[in-house]
């Protein structure tokens, strides 16, 4: 979407995510993980154990949506997930439709009750925005819901591979930040994004007119040589302000600085570019930093299970089906 209509919509939502907001979320996000910590089993999928219903919980509450239907979106969330996908198959897209008309059911009804019985959650604030229109109110709700866990699962469970095959996972008790910014940069949640040029444009040569959708390939941005030395060695070290040896030795790369002499953490587009930055941006960094360092913290000696485990077929919204490992807590 683009302004005037995209100003207006993400200016009604995006007081729920700034930086205090999200701050006021971090004693809650902190007891989750530590709850879901503490039943995690040995030996077990942390996928389904940790790293979904974490950020489903989260986003849940914030939303105002029962607990007890928290579960009821794992499907509906899933078949979105893959409807971003190129190429849909003619199943996938029938597949999409009913379950798109199945959660904005479900949300329509949610905002009647919100209507009636208001709280102190953002479906209760947005039912009170007369300027929204029953699609956008619903769509919006969708893609919150969609977009604040979907991806967050993704960075949490892709984070604790990437860390536990480079026997780095000590390394997020301490530095969870630097963590969090190379694990979006290395295997970063979204793959890719789709755009539609507005003007005549050339890109590398080849000319891109008006009109024409492009897609955006994050994933290949974020490992640009140009910007990142040694793109495809996993390195949280290279976003630590505190480091600058550009050797191998170990976590500690040079970040690259702005030409005021700033270093700006990663430069990664994880998130985006732009007006249509990432809204849930400070959520799911405070989201990851809080799990990836509370799991090290409790089981620095984890190992995998799988040395090879299973992804979803998702092409745009990439992340592990399972990720089976042994905690070998404390």
């Amino acid at each position: 979407m683009d302004p005037p209509d995209h100003t207006r919509l993400r200016g009604l939502v995006s007081r729920a995510f700034t930086p205090r907001m999200v701050e006021r979320l971090r004693p809650r996000v902190e007891a989750v993980t530590a709850g879901l910590i503490a039943a995690l089993p040995e030996e077990g999928d942390l996928v389904s154990g940790f790293a979904y219903p974490l950020p489903v919980r989260v986003i849940c509450e914030m939303l105002g949506v029962p607990p007890e239907d928290h579960e009821r979106f794992q499907g509906w969330s899933e078949t979105a997930a893959r409807s971003l996908d190129p190429m849909l198959t003619a199943e996938l897209i029938s597949e999409s439709g009913r379950s798109g008309r199945e959660f904005r059911d479900y949300f329509r009804d949610l905002l009647e009750l919100r209507r009636r019985q208001p709280g102190d959650d953002l479906l209760s604030a947005l039912t009170r925005v007369e300027e929204l229109t029953e699609g956008e109110l619903l769509a919006t709700c969708v893609l919150l819901l969609v977009a604040g866990h979907e991806t967050t699962v993704n960075l949490i469970a892709n984070g604790v591979l990437a860390l536990v095959r480079h026997g780095l996972l000590a390394y997020a008790a301490e530095r969870p930040r630097q963590v969090v910014e190379e694990v979006l940069r290395y295997d970063p949640p979204v793959q890719l994004t789709g755009r539609v040029a507005l003007r005549d444009a050339e890109l590398g040569g080849t000319p891109v007119p008006a009109g024409t959708a492009v897609v955006a390939l994050i994933g290949a941005a974020n490992r640009d040589p140009a910007i990142f030395p040694d793109p495809d060695h996993f390195d949280p070290g290279r976003s630590d302000p505190t480091r600058s040896d550009p050797g191998r030795s170990g976590p500690g790369r040079s970040d690259a600085t702005r030409s005021d002499g700033a270093r700006e953490p990663g430069r990664h587009l994880a998130f985006g570019l732009g007006i249509h930055f990432c809204l849930g941006a400070t959520l799911a960094r405070m989201e990851g930093e809080i799990a990836l360092s509370a799991l090290a913290a409790a089981a620095p000696r984890m190992e995998l299970l799988d040395p090879a485990p299973p992804y979803k077929p998702n092409l745009v919204l990439r992340g592990l089906a399972r990720l089976p490992v042994r905690l070998n807590r404390q």
